[in-house]
């Protein structure tokens, strides 16, 4: 429905522009490049850029060339967030704990403050089109040989590498209109149309634009980072950026790379549906499912699916061994006169990052052999293939694997990065809690690709909110603070939750919850796994709300009897990725441990201290943990083989609120219980 409007509004407004265009130009009757000028304005929106005379002599500004580049190559237009201090500014994370600061959405150039080509100079930069520079110069005229390096950039790209000059490239294409040998002249404007008219004139060039989401985690709302004055992201604001792009670009693809509609207290308490429902709204083409699109019941996830007016994919996910009728292992779609196959594929681990009656009757098969089967099903049938790829760290194996892809998007890494190639297919991150959303220029030349663009359009405060998935949050979340506001307790201090903190250290956040299961069950241990633990709570009142954002998941509390070599093994294992910012990193309560990080893997434990002295191996404990770690996730697989004690049906946000009838006020502070020799930083 929406990209049929905008289809309308675009044949609407290329017919305003050809009746405008046609003749317009009152200078331009015995101009040899007439055709040129006049094609390329009947076939972009250069509105602003032109009068009654088009001044073919005069020469082209940077600024100028900057717009005409946008317009006709479809590039991305930012609006950079002004603020009253420099920060130097910063592109990429490959730290999935990074966060996106106010240096990430800043201007690149200092003197385009409130200028009107802004939006298409920070565009260009972001793309990596235009050389970094302390000042863009905008309106100084632009030699033929600057020129033709932007359009090469934006036409081949910047991240392959060529063996032949530039003007040799487009000739090779019979793209005649390039000068073959481009001086430092200035640039006339008749030239520079005669360039661009050139390549975009011909029918057998198309632009097709991919814009992809990751790792969402339903983060319908904007949020502060830690460490940032400003606020980033949210879905209001991604729609309204796929909005702009669809008002200008037909050749569309939307797609997700997993992880979309849980893990926020809001997203959790409607179990998805509000990110589905945007989702549809913002004409998403297809998604791929990730580790945590099972972190509620198979029954949910086919709800959810069925709500979708998009296929969900995964080609290596099996239910009672056979691929579900709503589950499809690729999708075929023409976008732009090219015809892309789009493959899912889900980490084949998955089982052990969710609660094992989630998966239940679910087989997740090899996942690379599942890519290798679909792309052999798609020869043939498409022109590009696309894989959707939420296998965290084997994102970067799957090209070296699977011959055939054209681009991988990653998913379930959360990092910030340039394309990078690996063999003969690109992996591209598209980053994590809509802080952003990634747009992919292919540029196709008779349906074989030239060479793509690539930018992270980071969803910085200054940017407009869709109106209607504005109104979806709003209901969503007051729905939600109607039931959640109830104030159960006190902090004094700050409740570090940090993925920094409770993934590598002893955290007073971690200590609270791990007494609060202690305390409920009357059990000798308590372990309680730092992916579990989803954020801080500031100093204040704390509320039902604050419980359901620290713990999202649906972890119920068991007791089990586990031998003192069992808690060992267990410690042992959550510091074995250590220092990855891993979910398996134990925080605990009864028990302090010390291990030697510059020890190997599995040899790095030195002491486990219980009542004041060292573990007994034989002894057997009381031990107390989510059903998540009982039952084997995240590969705890020795707590899997020791005797259930007590399953109880309440969850750990129960026992956290229950602690709080004992304990209203607290100021928890860190008590040794976890000591690093040689730590990481």
């Amino acid at each position: 429905m929406k990209k049929t409007l905008f289809s309308v509004l675009l044949v609407l407004l290329a017919s305003f522009s050809i009746l405008i265009a046609s003749g317009f130009f009152v200078d331009l009757d015995d101009n040899p490049y007439r055709n040129a000028i006049e094609g390329l304005f009947e076939l972009t929106w250069l509105g602003g850029d032109y009068g009654e005379e088009f001044l073919p002599k005069e020469p082209l500004t940077r600024g100028q060339a900057a717009h005409w580049l946008s317009e006709a190559l479809k590039l991305p237009r930012i609006e950079p967030l002004d603020i009253d201090h420099p920060v130097e500014k910063s592109y990429t994370y490959k730290d999935p704990l990074g966060v996106i600061d106010e240096s990430f959405v800043v201007s690149t150039y200092k003197d385009m403050d409130y200028h009107y080509y802004r939006e298409e100079v920070e565009g260009l930069s972001r793309a990596r089109i235009l050389p970094i520079t302390e000042t863009f110069d905008v309106d100084d005229p632009i030699s033929q040989e600057e020129f033709l390096i932007w359009l090469d950039n934006a036409i081949f790209g910047v991240d392959e590498k060529y063996d032949n000059t530039r003007a040799e490239r487009f000739h090779q294409l019979g793209i005649l209109g390039m000068p073959k040998n481009p001086s430092s002249e200035p640039l006339t404007r008749e030239l520079a149309a005669c360039m661009l008219y050139s390549i975009i004139g011909d029918p057998k060039f198309q632009v097709v634009t991919v814009l992809v989401s990751a790792d969402i985690h339903g983060h319908l709302e904007p949020y502060k980072p830690v460490g940032s004055d400003y606020y980033i992201g949210g879905m209001a604001k991604m729609s309204r950026y796929v909005n702009q792009v669809w008002y200008d670009q037909k050749a569309l693809l939307l797609l997700d790379v997993g992880d979309a509609p849980y893990n926020t207290n809001v997203a959790n308490l409607f179990e998805g549906e509000p990110v589905i429902r945007i989702m549809n709204w913002m004409g998403y083409d297809a998604m791929v499912l990730g580790n945590h699109d099972f972190d509620f019941p198979f029954s949910v996830l086919e709800r959810n699916a069925k709500l979708a007016d998009f296929p969900f994919l995964s080609a290596n996910t099996l239910k009672d061994g056979r691929h579900p009728d709503f589950l499809k292992p690729y999708h075929i779609i023409e976008c732009g006169g090219i015809t892309f196959g789009i493959i899912g594929v889900t980490d084949d681990e998955s089982a052990w990052y969710t609660h094992p009656n989630n998966v239940k009757g679910i087989t997740f098969i090899d996942h690379f052999e599942a890519a290798k089967e679909a792309v052999a099903q798609l020869k043939g049938k498409v022109d590009f293939i696309i894989a959707l790829a939420h296998l965290h760290g084997d994102n970067h194996v799957l090209s070296q694997k699977v011959e055939g892809i054209d681009l991988v998007y990653g998913g379930g890494t959360d990092i910030v990065a340039f394309p990078e190639k690996i063999h003969d297919s690109w992996l591209l991150s598209s980053g994590k809690h809509a802080e952003l959303i990634s747009q992919t220029n292919l540029n196709f030349w008779d349906k074989e690709v030239l060479g793509f663009t690539f930018s992270h359009i980071f969803l910085s405060q200054n940017m407009p909110d869709d109106p209607v998935v504005d109104l979806i949050v709003k209901k969503a979340v007051s729905a939600m603070d109607a039931r959640l506001m109830r104030v159960v307790g006190e902090t004094k201090v700050l409740l570090d939750g940090e993925r920094s903190t409770v993934r590598l250290k002893e955290s007073n956040l971690g200590n609270v919850i791990a007494d609060s299961l202690r305390a409920m069950t009357d059990a000798d241990i308590a372990l309680q796994n730092g992916g579990g633990i989803r954020e801080s709570v500031p100093p204040g009142k704390i509320t039902v709300k604050d419980i359901y954002t620290v713990l999202p998941f649906d972890n119920t509390v068991v007791v089990v009897e586990a031998t003192g070599k069992q808690v060992w093994d267990a410690l042992e294992h959550g510091i074995a990725a250590y220092p990855g910012a891993a979910g398996q990193f134990l925080q605990v309560s009864g028990v302090s441990y010390t291990f030697d990080a510059s020890k190997e893997p599995y040899h790095r434990l030195l002491s486990v201290i219980y009542n004041g002295a060292p573990i007994e191996m034989d002894r057997k404990y009381r031990v107390v943990a989510n059903d998540f770690l009982t039952g084997g996730g995240d590969k705890f697989l020795m707590l899997t083989e020791c005797k259930e004690l007590v399953r109880t049906k309440s969850y750990l946000r129960d026992a956290f609120t229950e602690y709080f009838l004992k304990n209203p006020v607290i100021s928890p502070q860190l008590e040794g219980r976890i000591t690093i020799l040689n730590p990481a930083n």
